[in-house]
């Protein structure tokens, strides 16, 4: 098992073409770029911030999500995105390889719910499909 530290974590992040911004302070990673669940969907711009002992962070910048976070659909309070239960993150995985799918995947069920009214991505107690995969190499 390795542990990847934040500077690991930006350079699979800084080479993607989504990438808008990107730095390393103080052990603290902050990572901006655009993703686009479909074809049809809008681009989002997303920020990440990872500290070392900590799930990252992750915000949509814009377009801002004009729900308040109490109405949205897997948010914490602080309107950060609910992506996985606790224990389906470590400092093992990928930002780049894990976290976007899932931040993709959420986008994805964000419009699917703003169209239907019906969260469709599972999540608490019923994990989402393809949460628990690693897109390869």
């Amino acid at each position: 098992m390795v542990l990847r530290n934040q500077t690991q974590q930006m350079i699979g992040l800084a080479a993607l073409p989504l990438t808008r911004s990107f730095s390393v302070r103080c052990n603290h990673l902050r990572w901006e770029g655009e993703l686009q669940p479909t074809p049809l969907s809008v681009q989002y711009r997303i920020r990440i911030d990872a500290r070392s002992n900590r799930r990252p962070r992750v915000r949509v910048v814009s377009p801002e999500l004009t729900e308040p976070a109490s109405e949205l659909p897997h948010v914490f309070r602080d309107g950060s995105l609910c992506l996985c239960m606790p224990w389906q993150w470590d400092r093992t995985k990928s930002i780049s390889r894990v976290m976007l799918p899932w931040i993709s995947e959420w986008l994805l069920y964000y419009e699917l719910w703003k169209a239907t009214g019906e969260w469709l991505g599972g999540g608490h107690g019923e994990p989402a499909h393809g949460q628990e995969t690693e897109i390869p190499v």
